[in-house]
């Protein structure tokens, strides 16, 4: 039994890189920015106060929505706003690369 979980193990560890590399990011996409912008911007605070205020304690809860809200917010616009500016391509240059 030991020496299958090992062949299992070995054969994991084998094909994981392979997978990894078949599994890279897709390029940012100027459009897929502008999304994560208007919604970190718009739905991310109700939503996570939201979910707070039905999952935890009613006062506490609504807190913690704010607090962990906000800081969603902030980092899903940020993240918006680098990957417009990664997608950002005026000229086409990008697609001539290769």
């Amino acid at each position: 039994m030991k020496l299958l979980g090992g062949i299992a193990m070995a054969g994991i560890l084998l094909c994981a890189h392979p997978l990894a590399i078949a599994a890279e990011e897709p390029e940012p996409s100027f459009l897929h920015g502008v999304a994560q912008v208007f919604g970190g911007l718009l739905f991310e605070l109700p939503k996570t106060v939201l979910e707070a205020t039905l999952e935890g304690p009613p006062v506490v809860g609504t807190a913690i929505g704010l607090l962990a809200g906000a800081a969603r917010a902030a980092q899903k616009t940020v993240g918006g706003v680098v990957e417009m500016s990664a997608g950002f391509d005026p000229w086409g240059t990008k697609k001539r690369r290769r």
